[in-house]
């Protein structure tokens, strides 16, 4: 009989084998490492210049940006900080940092911050004007590479003779209840998620927290300004490379993202942001989210029962093998285990992002970069003119 109760119990069972076939993907695609192609390991690498879009200080920055200083690369290589603001906290903080390097080249640049709509893609822009080299690999400032990062990244873009090349990310360094929950998203959700549309649909997910690709080629499809006033640059930008003939990879060198003391608050707005791009630029794989969520699907399984003892029973050997499986996948992803205290809040998590979800589907407005706007199709950037209540009446009042 088809009731709601048996309807979402046939969900939870679909959204629990899709869990599965991502944390598999995730797997497979992290091992693919050691047989991927590979160019001799005395081979030169070209030179290279690192970007850097900076706006105030992330949590971290110092850390964050001396990774990049430290860098085992065996080619040239120069590191380009771009700010829209000469004085910017987080600028200063760089300068600091590249004192302690005279050996690396560092250049500072003022970006024009109303060349986009995005402020990110604004300072992107600027920082690729100044670069000295074909060959660039913009990251996020809040990110943190190991020593053999460029390296890796770079030997894996020309033994694929590939055009853009976006890393996994991981979160790592949780010392926060909100940091933990964010780098169990970002290492148990976000990732096995892009390692699954990779292996079983064939899309190439490109994720803006580190992208290497050649700037003669971006200039050819276009350049920046093809995606300078939306807010899902790096998905835009790898639909434009394939659209092109171009090849795309997903490394399965992952970056890491460097939360410690992230608050709560700030994990529930990045994430409805990212949920809001993802509903706007691709519907069908925000739809797809709600059944990449057992926990979530699970729960409202068991509520619609009216907690049926044997739903019930189920439910909790459900917590307990997520939990123990999203906790073997970090250390698997990472090569680092979290701590068993903080992987004890996978079932919060999961249920806290069903929540922002649902939000996600009735909400366009989002801020970004200290500017709010609405997001338009393909997550063009929009002035925010309120609330649906508010726009509607505005609308009448000017008919």
């Amino acid at each position: 009989m088809l009731t709601i109760p048996n309807i979402l119990i046939a969900f939870a069972a679909i959204s629990v084998g899709l869990y599965f076939v991502g944390v598999v993907a995730a797997l497979v695609h992290i091992r693919s490492r050691d047989g991927s192609p590979s160019i001799p390991a005395d081979a030169p690498l070209p030179a290279i210049s690192l970007l850097k879009p900076i706006k105030g200080l992330e949590e971290n920055l110092e850390k964050c940006v001396r990774s990049f200083f430290e860098q085992d690369y065996p080619g040239e290589i120069e590191i380009v900080f771009a700010s829209a603001y000469r004085d910017d906290a987080g600028i200063q903080v760089a300068r600091r940092v590249a004192r302690d390097y005279p050996g690396v080249r560092a250049r500072f640049v003022v970006t024009d911050e109303n060349w986009g709509l995005n402020p990110k893609v604004s300072n992107l822009q600027g920082a690729l004007q100044a670069a000295s080299h074909d060959l660039v690999l913009q990251t996020d400032a809040n990110v943190w590479a190991p020593r053999d990062y460029v390296r890796s990244v770079v030997r894996e873009l020309l033994a694929n003779d590939a055009s853009l090349l976006s890393s996994l990310v991981c979160g790592v360094g949780e010392r926060s209840i909100g940091a933990a929950m964010e780098n169990l998203q970002l290492t148990t959700y976000v990732a096995p998620g892009c390692c699954a549309a990779l292996k079983v649909a064939g899309i190439t997910c490109v994720i803006g927290k580190s992208m290497l690709l050649r700037r003669s080629e971006l200039r050819a499809l276009g350049g920046l300004e093809l995606v300078k006033d939306s807010l899902a640059e790096d998905f835009l930008l790898g639909r434009h490379f394939e659209a092109h003939g171009k090849r795309v990879l997903l490394s399965a060198t992952p970056i890491r993202n460097l939360n410690e003391d992230m608050p709560v608050e700030r994990l529930f707005a990045r994430h409805a942001r990212w949920l809001k791009m993802r509903a706007v630029i691709h519907p069908p794989g925000f739809t797809a989210d709600f059944f990449a969520n057992p926990i979530a699907v699970a729960l409202l399984a068991l509520i619609a029962s009216g907690f049926e003892h044997t739903l019930s029973l189920a439910f909790v050997g459900l917590l307990f093998v997520k939990t123990v499986v999203d906790g073997l996948l970090v250390k698997a992803i990472r090569g680092v285990p979290m701590k068993a205290q903080h992987v004890l809040w996978v079932p919060v998590k999961d249920t806290i992002m069903f929540g922002i979800w649902v939000y996600a589907i009735f909400s366009r407005s989002v801020v970004w970069r200290g500017i709010r706007f609405r997001l338009g199709s393909d997550s063009q950037l929009l002035p925010d003119q309120g609330a649906l209540p508010v726009r509607i009446v505005r609308r009448l009042l000017n008919a």
